[in-house]
């Protein structure tokens, strides 16, 4: 379906990559959108994204009205979001606010089927997420639904770091929030007994968050990226250090 400019599109409706995406996405920017909208941001562009079975992205069609990139608010938001994915995706990646009924504002748009958020609506951490972990994100902060209905696993990144209520318990966002460092998400219900990985929060290494829940899933510490490629003919160093004690 091709969006008119200003439309919310109905969840129903939103498909991207193939896959159902349980989002509404504002196309904001034209007239009658800066009252509609309550609380959302708007941004002063003229938008028309279709939406097509099958692709592999989101195919947009801009023309600008006013500033968007130029405003340094926007432009910092978009410069955060993109930080919280690898280099790899950040090109054409999507950039959006979403507010607190999973409806976006596009800042930027994309080409990938990857979507990066500076989490400045919801109070969430900056992010990316391929459309299944998109999906699972909604199901669990928007939609608050029993279990996730992502059909297939997802990637979510979160590279600047995150807080967190709880790591038993995803729907907590009353208990003090416990401080998280970079890390990216496998989004599948990976069961920790059978994997014997920790159930418990850690700094570095991996666990399992929300174990023996529906929203189970890896939770990976650090960059990916992080570390050198092997090269034929690299030499390999091998290092070990101990913790001295007190």
């Amino acid at each position: 379906m091709i969006a008119s400019p200003g439309e919310l599109i109905p969840v129903s409706d939103a498909v991207v990559a193939g896959h159902d995406w349980p989002l509404a996405l504002s196309i904001c920017g034209c007239e009658r959108g800066l009252s509609e909208q309550g609380s959302m941001i708007v941004i002063p562009v003229l938008i028309s994204i279709a939406f097509v079975i099958g692709h592999r992205g989101i195919v947009p069609t801009i023309k600008r009205r006013g500033a968007t990139m130029d405003d340094p608010n926007v432009e910092a938001r978009v410069a955060r979001a993109l930080l919280s994915g690898p280099a790899t995706i950040r090109d054409g990646a999507t950039v959006a606010d979403m507010d607190e009924r999973g409806n976006m504002t596009v800042l930027r748009p994309g080409t990938n089927e990857w979507v990066c958020m500076p989490g400045v609506e919801m109070g969430q951490a900056d992010m990316c997420a391929d459309p299944m972990g998109m999906q699972w994100f909604t199901d669990l902060v928007v939609m608050r639904k029993p279990k996730p209905t992502n059909t297939a696993p997802g990637l979510i990144y979160m590279l600047n770091g995150a807080t967190q209520h709880s790591y038993t318990d995803p729907f907590d966002t009353t208990s003090p929030p416990i401080p998280i460092g970079p890390h990216w998400m496998l989004i599948w219900p990976f069961d920790a007994e059978a994997s014997g990985l920790s159930t418990v929060m850690r700094d570095a290494g991996t666990m399992i968050m929300f174990a023996g829940t529906p929203y189970a899933h890896l939770h990976i510490c650090g960059d990916p990226w992080a570390g050198n490629e092997y090269h034929p003919g690299d030499k390999a160093v091998w290092t070990m250090t101990y913790d001295q004690r007190a």
